[in-house]
């Protein structure tokens, strides 16, 4: 995931018109929005220095609570999409077999 923001990032920076449409959508400047980028590519991951002030008495409760939410949220999503891809792939690979298996049975009953 680290890579796929750097990879972004790039493509943003390296084009005028992707960093005006950045900085339009995210309501900033230009120049924040380049400087933003620039720090992604430096730091694509959240360092501790903000883990720990979302989870020190000064980040509020919402915060923690929708930082909390993001990690869950990524993980269990990942997870999910992991397991229903496998199982999918089992269901396919058993109809596979048994289509092939009904066919070969009707050819030696004939």
């Amino acid at each position: 995931m680290d890579s796929e923001v750097v990879k972004k990032a790039e493509k943003v920076l390296s084009n005028n018109e992707y960093l005006k449409e950045f900085a339009a959508l995210n309501k900033m400047s230009t120049e924040a929005a380049k400087a933003l980028l620039e720090r992604l590519m430096r730091e694509p991951i959240v360092s501790e220095q903000v883990e720990k002030f979302v989870f020190s008495d000064e980040g509020s409760p919402e915060l923690k609570g929708y930082y909390s939410g993001e990690e869950k949220g990524y993980s269990r999503g990942h997870e999910a999409g992991f397991a229903k891809g496998a199982a999918l792939g089992v269901l396919g690979t058993l109809a596979v077999v048994v289509v092939a298996g009904v066919t070969i049975a009707l050819k030696f009953r004939e």
